[in-house]
């Protein structure tokens, strides 16, 4: 009797040691695969430079006439954003590839087609741009790295607003292709970014209700609204919509009953600062609006 007794509690502690063994052994796994350096085709000029801040793996590059991180150049080229050659991206292997998330419905479908894990990088307003950062980070293995990035961000915010006194600039942002003008909303990149610094964007009270980043406009809400700063953004042919900016602000009187006008407080916007989507140049269009509302 005794030696049955004695062979149960053998045969039980067997099965726990052999238990906590595999149990054990299921989060060595686990830790592995956490660890593991991960290799990332890149479709995307933004998600390629934060790539680069994560010290990422990287196998292909976006074609792109933009300035990529010299680590990177040489890299095989996976197409433009827009239309990126999945062959050559399924080819290359990656265990994350990287697409714009504004080309999602481009790729949709031939996307069936190949057994690719892809990351889609939101670049549409500055806030996604963050959440995209530290959801990049988790899918690549480099949280710790995504979270240094993000803080290095929110540090130019704070220094960007460190002179904002208690009341909120107003700002009309008026984005232009040519002669077809437009009022950025926050739901726009540049509107977001107006908002992280602290401005009260007009757009708002012109339309509480807005989806859309851009919505069309009348002169006289713009003179109701009476706006504290415009900015102007040309987008496209650059010479053409600052000209018709000029022209439009020259030829028409009710633009010089704007305190904007009157105080020399209209801006155009720097295209190599500033853009439609974000990138990490945003520590300098953050910094720029800064000293725009609330001075050097």
């Amino acid at each position: 009797m005794k030696l049955r007794k004695l062979g149960s509690i053998f045969l039980i502690s067997a099965l726990v040691l052999t238990g906590c063994q595999s149990s054990n052994s299921g989060k060595e796994e686990a830790a592995k695969e956490s660890e593991k350096e991960l290799s990332v085709v890149s479709a995307t000029v933004s998600a390629t430079q934060v790539l680069d801040k994560l010290d990422a793996n990287l196998l292909g590059i976006p074609t792109t006439k933009q300035e990529l991180p010299e680590k990177y150049k040489g890299l095989p080229e996976v197409g433009q954003a827009m239309n990126p050659d999945l062959e050559i991206v399924a080819s290359l292997e990656p265990d994350v590839f990287v697409m714009d998330n504004m080309f999602k419905e481009n790729v949709e479908e031939s996307m069936k087609e190949y057994d690719i894990n892809t990351f889609y990088f939101d670049t549409s307003t500055y806030s996604a741009f963050l959440n995209s950062i530290k959801e990049l980070g988790k899918e690549t293995n480099k949280e710790e790295q995504a979270a240094k990035v993000v803080e290095e961000l929110k540090d130019v915010e704070k220094e960007a607003v460190a002179k904002k006194g208690e009341k909120e600039p107003t700002v009309a942002i008026i984005f232009g292709g040519g002669e077809n003008f437009m009022l950025a909303t926050e739901t726009s990149y540049l509107g977001d970014l107006a908002k992280t610094v602290g401005a009260k964007n007009i757009a708002t009270d012109l339309d509480t209700k807005v989806e859309s980043p851009y919505i069309q406009f009348s002169l006289e809400q713009i003179l109701k609204q009476n706006p504290d700063y415009i900015l102007r953004f040309a987008h496209g042919n650059i010479e053409e919509t600052k000209k018709s900016f000029d022209d439009a602000f020259d030829k028409n009187p009710a633009y010089k009953e704007l305190d904007a006008v009157k105080n020399n407080k209209v801006v155009d916007l720097d295209p190599s600062i500033f853009n439609v989507s974000a990138n990490l140049q945003v520590k300098e269009a953050i910094t720029t609006l800064g000293e725009i509302f609330y001075g050097k």
